[in-house]
């Protein structure tokens, strides 16, 4: 496919500016093309890859691009052979079977063993753009787009900056700074509410039966959902503890069902009995999460508190 043969061509030529930047040589483990070619992602084992490298790869991409850099294909008998013949050869090995090896080379940029289709000068690619760098484990996800798709997500992504610039009442040249003081300020606040959120879990009085079980119970209203998460998985590690929870929020009430593992108690089973159709989640029998309705919330944290006290006191 044409379009897949200028995307591989343009993520050769972007690897390679990678290491000119980085100094060092880089492995792809594979690359992707979405079959409509709007996007592709190239997976590159590095343990560090930031933003401010990407795009220099990527201005350094680009300026071939205009350039009209060369792409020559030769064939070779054997890895070993293509090495000899190019001493800063980069390749997968895991993905090279044996006998004859392809070698792509963008002139004085980047020498490359693969067996995919390639452009026969980087001005075919068009414009390169990257669109998404993300972290997986020991490796880069760098989402990229070439030619026409890359002007168009260009032309996308300036247009949702500008929205964001509008949004946090910024320009151009403070929205970086403006956007990391809304995350700080946001961070910070989120501090104290769980700060708050964990004093006042901390005042519900559990219901005991026979010594034996301590049903803890409440809803709540506004409370952070990790500050619930937190509190429910410190209690259930105390023996004969049940754990029945609910945080009324904007559109439905965040639910927890937790008990400790020794506790003959089916939480899954538990929930879905009690919360029926105005209820959705799970998780495992010991621990569930879900979203209950508002208004049944009360009702529901109730009827599983009595249960549990009825079933295991």
């Amino acid at each position: 496919m044409e379009g897949e043969k200028v995307a591989h061509t343009a993520e050769h030529a972007f690897v390679g500016a990678l290491q000119k930047i980085l100094g060092q040589t880089l492995q792809v483990r594979k690359v992707e093309h979405k079959k409509d070619g709007s996007s592709n992602t190239a997976f590159i084992v590095i343990p560090q890859l930031d933003i401010d490298t990407v795009v220099r790869a990527e201005v350094m991409v680009n300026a071939l691009i205009e350039e009209g850099r060369q792409v020559t294909t030769r064939t070779y008998p054997s890895l070993a052979e293509a090495r000899n013949a190019n001493p800063t050869l980069r390749a997968n090995e895991e993905r090279i079977s044996g006998g004859e090896v392809r070698v792509v080379e963008i002139a004085g940029h980047d020498v490359t063993a693969c067996v995919k289709e390639h452009a026969g000068n980087l001005q075919e690619c068009g414009f390169f753009l990257v669109t998404r760098l993300s972290k997986s484990g020991g490796e880069y996800e760098v989402d990229f787009a070439v030619g026409r798709h890359a002007k168009e997500a260009a032309v996308s992504l300036s247009a949702k900056m500008i929205k964001v610039c509008s949004e946090l009442g910024a320009n151009l040249n403070t929205v970086e700074n403006t956007a990391r003081k809304v995350r700080l300020e946001g961070e910070s606040a989120f501090k104290k509410l769980k700060a708050l959120s964990r004093e006042k879990l901390q005042s519900i009085t559990p219901a005991e039966e026979s010594g034996s079980v301590r049903v803890y119970s409440g809803v709540f209203s506004g409370l952070a959902d990790e500050a619930l998460q937190e509190f429910a998985g410190e209690k259930v590690a105390e023996p004969g503890v049940v754990v029945v929870i609910a945080n009324a929020g904007a559109e439905g009430a965040y639910f927890i069902l937790a008990r400790h593992e020794a506790i003959n108690l089916d939480c899954n089973k538990a929930f879905r009995e009690a919360a029926g159709a105005d209820g959705r989640g799970g998780g495992k029998p010991h621990f569930v999460t879900g979203v209950v309705k508002k208004e049944r919330a009360g009702e529901i944290v109730a009827k599983i508190a009595d249960a549990a006290l009825r079933q295991l006191g």
